[in-house]
C-alpha cells in the first residue's frame, strides 16, 4: 500500500451533528449506513479525550469525506477498543488508519484494513503535518527493522528470573506479531472472521513455536533424551540482531543480557546438528536439588520415593547444564563440563572463552579431540576473579568450534571477593 493516499483525522472523518466526547462514561448506539445495510453496535466504556475529537460515524451521508483516504485515529485509555477503529473506518470507505496509542503501540494489533500504530512523538510530527500542509497525503510502507530487540516493557519481566546457578530465561522466541496456524474454530477475529492463520502477540504465541522446535528435534533424533534436545536448541541460539549487533532491548535499545535472552534466539536448523551436547540425567538433577539444600521430602515429591542427598553433596556450578552460573564467588573457583560428540568422524573442537568484566577464564584442556560419535570428554573451567563485581552478575560465554558448529554456553559468576 504505497500508493499516496488523501490524510484526514478523525475528528474531521464524523459526519455533522457527531458531539465530542469528553471525561464521562457513554453509551453510543452507532449506525453506520451503507447502501444494502444498517451497522449498529453498543460501546460502553470510559473515553477520556485531551487531545483529539474522539471519532465515531453516526449518519455517514458525505461520501466524499473519507472514501480513498487515511483516517487518523487516537486511543486514550488502555480499555479502548482499538479493532473497532479500523472496522468504523473500513464501513466508513476508508483506505487506512493511523491509530496515535501512547499506551501499547509496541504491541501488534489486527485490523480489517491497512493500519499501523505510532506513539506520542510520532503523533506530534504528523500533527505538524497536517497543520502545515493544506495538500495532505500519506502511504504504508513495508520496511526492514530490528528482529532482536527485546520487548522488556510489554510481556516480559523487566528483571528475568534467575537462579544463582542456572540461570533464566534458557532462550528467547519471538512473541511480538507472531504469523501461525489457527484453529478457524477459535475466538472469531477482527471483523468477524474465522480464519486458518493469525497474528498474535505472546507466550502463548511463542511456546508452541519452542514446543514445535523440540518435535522436531524428536523426529529427527528420537534417541535423544530431553536435556539433549534442550542442550541442542541452547548451545546453537543466536545472540546477533539482523544488523550482526548483539541483541538489544527495547525500547531502551540497551544491551541486554543473559538474564534477557538466556542463550539467545532458537535456531532450528542449527539446532538439528549442534556438533557437541551436554547431556544430564534425573541422578544429576537430584544432585543439584542437594547441593542447593533440597531436603528428603522435597526430594521425595520428585521421585516418588525416600531420596538422601549424597554427603558430601557435589558442587552446584558442575551440574552439566548447557550454561553456566557461579554465584556469591569468593576468590578462584573450578567448574567442571563433560560434553558428547554428535557427528561422522574424527574431529578437532577448539575452545574460546569470553571473559566477563573482571573474571579470567581459563579451560583445560583447549582442545577436545573426538574419533567417533557418542564419544564424552570432559574438561575445566577455572574462574580467576581480578576485581569484584560490585553484587552484581557479569557476563561472557564458552564457545567450541570445530570450523564447522559453534557450541556456545553464557556464563554468568557474581564475585564477591578475591
Amino acid at each position: 500500500m504505497e500508493t499516496p493516499y488523501g490524510l484526514i483525522a478523525g475528528g474531521d472523518a464524523a459526519a455533522p451533528g457527531v458531539p465530542e466526547i469528553k471525561d464521562k462514561l457513554l453509551e453510543l448506539q452507532i449506525f453506520m449506513k451503507s447502501q444494502t445495510s444498517i451497522f449498529m453496535e453498543t460501546l460502553s466504556q470510559l473515553l477520556y479525550m485531551s487531545r483529539i475529537i474522539y471519532f465515531f460515524f453516526r449518519f455517514c451521508k458525505d461520501n466524499t469525506v473519507v472514501p480513498a483516504k487515511i483516517v487518523v485515529c487516537t486511543i486514550e485509555v488502555l480499555t479502548d477498543v482499538r479493532r473497532q477503529r479500523a472496522v468504523a473506518v473500513q464501513l466508513g470507505g476508508g483506505a487506512g488508519m493511523k491509530l496515535i496509542d501512547p499506551i501499547v503501540k509496541e504491541i501488534g494489533f489486527q485490523f480489517v484494513i491497512p493500519g499501523t500504530l505510532i506513539g506520542q512523538e510520532e503523533a506530534q510530527q504528523l500533527q505538524a503535518y497536517m497543520q502545515t500542509q493544506r495538500t495532505k497525503h500519506t502511504s504504508f510502507t513495508i520496511g526492514i527493522q530490528l528482529q532482536e530487540l527485546l520487548h522488556t516493557e510489554s510481556f516480559e519481566h523487566k528483571t528475568c528470573t534467575k537462579s544463582d546457578r542456572v540461570f533464566f530465561p534458557r532462550t528467547k522466541c519471538y512473541y511480538s506479531g507472531y504469523y501461525q496456524a489457527w484453529s478457524p474454530v477459535s475466538t472469531v477475529g477482527p471483523g468477524g472472521r474465522r480464519v486458518n492463520y493469525n497474528i498474535i502477540s505472546g507466550t502463548s504465541m511463542s511456546c508452541p513455536n519452542v514446543s514445535a522446535v523440540a518435535a522436531i528435534l524428536k523426529s529427527h533424533r528420537p534417541s535423544w533424551s530431553p536435556a539433549a534436545m534442550k542442550s541442542a536448541i541452547m548451545t546453537t541460539a543466536i545472540v546477533m540482531d539482523n544488523t550482526r549487533k548483539l541483541i538489544g532491548r527495547y525500547p531502551s535499545d540497551t544491551q541486554a543480557t543473559p538474564f534477557d535472552f538466556g542463550s539467545g534466539h532458537i535456531n532450528p536448523l542449527a539446532a538439528l546438528n549442534p556438533g557437541l551436547i551436554y547431556r544430564f540425567d534425573s541422578t544429576d538433577v537430584i544432585d543439584f536439588l542437594c547441593s542447593i539444600g533440597a531436603s528428603p521430602a522435597q526430594l521425595k515429591i520428585l521421585t516418588g520415593q525416600t531420596t538422601y542427598c549424597q554427603n558430601p553433596t557435589k558442587q552446584s556450578s558442575d551440574f552439566n547444564y548447557p550454561s553456566i552460573g557461579v554465584s556469591n564467588m569468593k576468590g578462584s573457583i573450578q567448574v567442571y563440563r563433560t560434553v558428547t560428540y554428535y557427528g561422522t568422524g574424527p574431529t578437532a573442537y577448539v575452545v574460546k572463552a569470553d571473559d566477563p568484566a573482571g573474571v579470567q577464564v581459563t579451560v583445560t584442556p583447549a582442545q577436545l579431540k573426538f574419533t567417533k560419535t557418542g564419544e564424552n570428554m570432559s574438561f575445566r573451567i577455572d574462574f580467576k576473579p581480578l576485581k569484584t563485581s560490585d553484587g552484581n552478575f557479569v557476563f561472557g560465554a564458552l564457545t567450541w568450534s570445530n570450523g564447522v558448529h559453534k557450541v556456545r554456553s553464557p556464563i554468568a559468576p557474581k564475585v564477591l571477593s578475591l
